[in-house]
């Protein structure tokens, strides 16, 4: 994958997708997989903003049972079931308990016939080839087996616990560029680093966007059919150039912690979390939530925290002060393993739509269902649909709708979408537990089978592209500083082959360098020399590049 900025303003694309998430990236890959000439473009880097911030689980919606939406739990359990298809190098069956207690809600009875419900609605989670991927029965265990589950459980009310299972993503980051990829290679356009300045209008509507190259600062239009405003928290903004002042979301922020130690390794689990609110006349309220430990690699994954947000979204910031909040509240819940802040190696943060606040609790108010604009019945303008979506999972299925409205639009025949179940980059796998046995029973490149392993997970089918570039050029074998799996040759293709152009991109998104946390200077250096070779950056960049990845792992005093 190429970064062509000049090829944005070489033709009139059927449609511009603007903001490169999740949903921006999906939608470019469906749209261009039935036919249509595809732009897709974004401010920052592919996946740079909240699509970055995930606890990384694929849910069935088993959550949904509490309020009987039977249909967000359908679309739920198929996404999952979807994208353990067409992704099975990423996503893959994760186990989840969460502890019972009392005879109520949280009891075992209840919790029973709920697991019991979750499986008659997802009758068909596994009709899926992969062994791999099958999702078993859910089941209530005993207060032994989840006190073993959960060392350190405070287990005075403890009955036993409900055990179920869902997904989870090795890299979100890698899964959103897969999609990225994907459509590049099938014939869309796709640029990071390129912001929609303005609107190009005429008689009939929206007819492209005047675009800036966030690289070089020059300006060009991008001619399209339609525009497909996906860019998440970002909606609003774009929409007041000259379309619509109206207020199409209102902003909440969700935070996640990456702790630095495996706490929980067996499965994830569901916390209890206590909390205070002070109400507008005084009186306090106190309250339960439930928090979620995710393990993943080496590390826990602890949130989520939600906060309404009232700035704007460029301004969006981590403080130590929300840090130590969330802390405060996981060592509540969990007071069995305390967690220290020097444990947080690093902090996701990033937007979701919410309806308001709960004056009574304090609670946000997520929107629970996203939403598709169309622009010609809400504004009277033609050539626009925005989408606001509302969870990772299913963002697939959402893009598939947007692009069915595109295509309605557009008055094209592009036929049934087959972005559900053609595999996307690095998903050519049809068992991935064989497909991992044998790429570590047959590499003869000479590297650790710990880094064989990793290649795999991240690159799915394609990995040997990795390995190409470690047989022919013997020392980008070399596993960077700091990390036990990452080798040279994978920041040489993410610059060759994924687009990537700040050190920033290399580290925390087309490899694994800093996903958990600051990988040390050693790490940065050798990384930025490696890329400084590929691009020609001088040692005054090097160091502006250095400084400002650094930056990224430092809250904000507040």
């Amino acid at each position: 994958m190429k970064r062509d900025v000049k090829a944005l303003s070489g033709q009139d694309f059927d449609v511009l997708i603007i903001g490169a998430g999740i949903y921006g990236a999906a939608a470019a890959w469906d749209a261009v997989s039935r036919g249509l000439s595809v732009a897709l473009i974004d401010k920052g880097d592919f996946g740079g903003a909240t699509s970055s911030n995930s606890l990384k689980i694929i849910h069935g919606g088993l959550r949904y049972l509490q309020s009987l939406d039977v249909d967000r739990m359908r679309e739920s359990i198929r996404e999952r079931r979807n994208l353990m298809a067409i992704a099975p190098h990423q996503v893959h069956p994760l186990r989840c308990i969460l502890p019972t207690s009392g005879f109520l809600m949280n009891g075992k009875p209840v919790m029973r016939l709920g697991l019991l419900m979750n499986d008659i609605i997802g009758f068909d989670r596994n009709r899926i080839q992969d062994p791999q991927k099958r999702i078993p029965a859910g089941k209530v265990v005993s207060k032994e087996t989840c006190m073993g589950m959960i060392p350190g459980l405070d287990g005075r009310k403890v009955t036993g616990g409900a055990l179920w299972t869902d997904g989870q993503v090795y890299s979100t980051e890698r899964f959103l560029l897969d999609f990225v990829i994907s459509a590049e290679r099938a014939g869309a356009v796709c640029a990071n680093y390129v912001e929609a300045s303005d609107f190009l209008k005429d008689k009939n509507g929206i007819r492209g966007v005047v675009a800036k190259d966030g690289l070089t600062g020059k300006t060009f239009g991008i001619q399209s059919k339609m525009v497909l405003n996906a860019a998440g928290g970002w909606v609003d903004c774009l929409l007041e150039k000259g379309v619509s002042s109206r207020k199409r979301v209102n902003l909440s922020t969700a935070m996640n912690l990456v702790i630095g130690r495996d706490i929980l390794p067996d499965c994830a689990v569901g916390l209890t979390s206590r909390f205070t609110f002070r109400r507008e006349d005084g009186r306090d309220y106190h309250g339960k939530r439930v928090l979620f430990m995710t393990p993943w690699r080496r590390f826990t994954l602890a949130g989520t925290f939600h906060r309404p947000y009232r700035g704007q979204p460029d301004d969006l910031l981590v403080s130590e002060t929300e840090i130590r909040s969330c802390l405060d509240d996981i060592n509540g819940a969990y007071p069995g393993t305390p967690i220290r802040r020097e444990d947080v190696t690093f902090f996701y943060k990033g937007f979701l739509p919410m309806d308001g606040v709960n004056p009574k609790t304090g609670e946000v108010r997520l929107t629970r269902h996203y939403r598709i604009h169309d622009h010609e019945k809400e504004d009277g303008i033609r050539g626009l649909i925005s989408v606001v979506g509302v969870k990772y999972t299913t963002a697939r299925d959402v893009a598939q709708r947007a692009v069915d409205m595109v295509a309605a639009k557009l008055k094209k025949k592009t036929g049934q979408s087959i972005s559900r179940k053609t595999p996307i980059a690095g998903g050519d796998i049809e068992w991935f537990g064989t497909f991992l046995s044998e790429a570590s029973r047959t590499d003869t490149s000479g590297l650790s089978s710990v880094v064989v392993r990793h290649l795999v997970y991240q690159y799915g089918s394609e990995y040997k592209r990795i390995l190409d570039y470690a047989v022919k050029h013997p020392i980008w074998k070399k596993v960077m500083p700091g990390s036990q799996e990452v080798i040279a040759a994978e920041v040489i293709h993410a610059v060759r082959e994924e687009a990537a152009v700040t050190l920033s991109d290399v580290i925390r998104r087309r490899t694994d360098l800093g996903a958990a946390g600051d990988p040390g200077d050693d790490c940065l250096k050798a990384c930025a020399a490696l890329m400084a070779r590929e691009l020609g950056w001088d040692e005054k960049r090097e160091h502006k590049e250095i400084q400002n990845t650094k930056s990224a792992y430092v809250p904000k005093n507040a």
